[in-house]
């Protein structure tokens, strides 16, 4: 490629540029912006199925809302402790076997009561890096015990 050409091949590109930037403004047909006003808004939300509240209302709603938490708490409390009273402590041998995955250990802890879900424990372990490090052995747990507290039994401490 010589000069001339070079130089040809430059000035086409300016041309069309050009001719894209001047066929996108004057062809484009360009909206007006819209102002929406606080009414218009209210309007358009209303429409929508949204209920629109002013500061005072909204106020008045959330101490409702606290007053009704607040006397829900006692009544929620009691049967909960008469629960836990009744709860004893279970104890479980747990076994792990060589080829066990983290979900098989997750379906036995489930199904004997020490967890409450096998999907959250099994995800917990691939999230905090314990997926990797759990050892084969047997393992005393009870079912007072969170998911850390297993996770740090079953890895031996790993």
């Amino acid at each position: 490629m010589n000069k001339r050409t070079a130089q040809a091949f430059a000035l086409g590109l300016i041309f069309a540029a050009i001719f894209l930037w001047a066929g996108s403004s004057v062809i484009a047909e360009k909206e007006p912006e819209k102002k929406v006003g606080v009414t218009d808004a209210k309007k358009i939300l209303e429409e929508k199925g949204y209920k629109v509240l002013s500061s005072d209302e909204f106020a008045k709603l959330n101490e409702k809302k606290a007053e009704v938490v607040k006397e829900e708490k006692p009544k929620e409390e009691a049967p909960a402790e008469k629960a836990e009273e009744v709860k004893e402590e279970k104890k479980f041998t747990l076994v792990i076997a060589g080829g066990m995955s983290p979900g098989d250990v997750a379906t036995m802890l489930e199904s004997q009561g020490i967890i409450d879900d096998e999907t959250k424990f099994e995800r917990f372990l691939i999230d905090q890096g314990y997926h990797t490090k759990v050892q084969i052995g047997k393992y005393e747990l009870t079912t007072g015990l969170d998911y850390h507290q297993i996770a740090k039994i079953i890895t031996k401490n790993r």
